[in-house]
């Protein structure tokens, strides 16, 4: 059997690695012919293409290269035999036993019957039936025969050819046009040739809505010239690719996409984030451990809402260097922002994390999500008058009241402030001084009474800010004595009697619920 055809360009494995053939030939003083190869794992190469002061080749990434003989690489196989080999059924599988028997040291044999092994097989080999592919690490380099994957799995919608030896996106393009159903793809760990070209494929990739290419060793610059090739994509990933610069995609590129996902890149400053404004339909934007120090939407003032992103629902920014709470305000100008993930950020750690939680729910008003949690009607309430509070002495001090405007400066770090005067009124200056820490100076006189007894009035309690929503319920059930466990409590704000918020969660304290003195708390079961 002959050498494998081998060529620049192939993609080849040996000894558990994968790396792209750059050279192939003869080199001076050594028999036989050698591969010149760039890994993709550059600690495992020893040079950049040159041996004995001769190059051979060069590498894109310094020191990542070598030589191998051509016998030591796997050139890999096609394909529809990767899924032979995955889901294909075995030549011996008719004789498959029912029965397994389990040795004996005396006495009759025991065994147990394999109900349904005839009928797994069956199903993993019925190739037609197949809808979601997993090839991950299998050595593919081909597509295979004409029409082979059309005759053989028609049915696919999810595949997955990550970490293979595919080298052209023409080889990719080969194989989903004979998946006419496929919508979603990943690439990942495969090193693919940009085309020169892309437009040519578009036909070839019309269907898919959701492309996974992470670890591609792609520049932002390329993913845009390989996008000419997906003209429906809804849902891209190009985690862990090193991009560090953006540009903005021209029309019509990206024009359908929705969810994009840039964790783990060095991008560093959200200047490059905002050139991405433009994506019209995008509503979810994932930029986890990207370095981002600072959030800015520079040409829009404080009080405003910026023109980009304007579907921009979920931010994951996650893991950066965020270290301004001006950074925070600036997001509440995304006009449809809801949900945040923006956990393990410096900014975030500077305070403890329940009052964290508040000063980012006060400066984004929009928010109904926080790091997976669900921002409640009492907690924003709670948070907004907190802020209120917190920063009402910066507020005067700028220049701020009833009937005057604070500095542009302060306003610029508070955008929010103002709207939520307006909203609850300005804190009162007994409400801004020191608290003491004694029980009895932090109790809460609140009315409590039941519908479900009305000839008895409300009493009059005074409760710790402290007290979980659990104990409060083992009160209510002696003062009312109650047998049920299915107690329900509900707070009405004395400012508001409209306004109910069902106190739900017997972990909470009190003071989450924002319950002040003369709230009335409702009482049934």
């Amino acid at each position: 059997m002959g050498a494998p055809f081998i060529e620049v360009g192939s993609r080849i494995h040996c000894d558990s690695a994968y790396g792209q053939v750059s050279y192939v030939g003869p080199i001076d003083g050594m028999e036989g012919i050698w591969l010149g190869i760039e890994w993709d794992d550059p600690n495992r190469g020893k040079h950049s293409g040159c041996y004995n002061n001769k190059t051979y080749f060069n590498t894109r990434i310094p020191d990542s290269g070598s030589f191998i003989r051509i016998t030591k690489a796997d050139v890999g196989i096609s394909c529809p035999d990767a899924i032979k080999i995955k889901y294909g059924k075995e030549k011996d599988s008719s004789e498959v036993p029912n029965f397994v028997n389990f040795p004996q040291k005396s006495g009759a044999s025991r065994h147990i019957e394999m109900v349904g092994m005839e009928k797994i097989k069956g199903k993993q080999s019925n190739f037609v039936r197949l809808t979601d592919v997993v090839l991950y690490g299998m050595l593919i380099s081909s597509p295979g025969e004409l029409n082979e994957l059309s005759e053989m799995v028609p049915n696919v919608k999810d595949l997955d050819l990550s970490q293979n030896l595919l080298s052209t996106w023409n080889d990719v393009a080969e194989i989903t046009k004979q998946l006419p159903f496929l919508s979603s793809l990943i690439l990942s760990r495969n090193r693919l040739q940009i085309p020169e070209e892309g437009d040519k494929y578009q036909e070839l990739f019309k269907t898919l809505k959701m492309l996974v290419l992470n670890n591609m060793s792609y520049s932002w610059k390329e993913i845009l010239c390989c996008a000419t090739m997906w003209p429906h994509i809804e849902m891209l990933s190009v985690l862990d690719n090193g991009i560090s610069s953006l540009e903005q995609p021209p029309s019509p590129l990206f024009s359908n996409l929705k969810v994009l996902s840039l964790d783990n890149n060095p991008i560093c400053t959200w200047k490059e984030i905002n050139k991405l404004g433009t994506l019209t339909n995008l509503e979810e934007l994932h930029a986890d451990n990207t370095s981002l120090e600072s959030i800015e939407f520079p040409e829009t003032s404080p009080v405003e809402k910026t023109l980009l992103f304007p579907s921009l629902e979920t931010l994951y920014i996650r893991n950066n260097k965020l270290n301004c709470w001006k950074s925070i305000g600036e997001l509440n100008k995304l006009k449809s922002l809801k949900v945040l993930m923006i956990s393990n950020n410096p900014i975030v750690q500077s305070v403890n994390l329940e009052t964290a939680r508040q000063l980012i729910i006060a400066k984004i008003q929009g928010l109904e999500k926080l790091n997976r949690t669900e921002v409640e009607r009492a907690e924003r309430r709670g948070a907004e008058t907190d802020y209120l509070k917190r920063y009402r002495n910066e507020w005067v001090a700028s220049g701020g009241s009833m009937t005057s405007q604070p500095s542009e400066v302060f306003i610029a770090e508070h955008p929010t402030y103002l709207p939520l005067v307006q909203k609850h009124g300005a804190a009162d200056e007994n409400e801004v001084k020191v608290q003491s820490t004694l029980i009895k100076d932090n109790l809460i006189c609140v009315k409590i009474f039941s519908p479900l007894t009305p000839e008895k009035p409300a009493l009059t309690r005074k409760l710790p800010a402290e007290m979980t929503v659990g104990k409060l319920k083992a009160l209510v059930q002696r003062i009312f004595k109650v047998q049920s466990n299915e107690v329900t409590l509900t707070c009405i704000f004395k400012e508001d009697d409209t306004t109910r918020t069902e106190m739900d969660n017997n972990m909470r304290q009190l003071s989450f619920y924002s319950i002040s003195d003369q709230d009335t708390i409702c009482v049934e079961w």
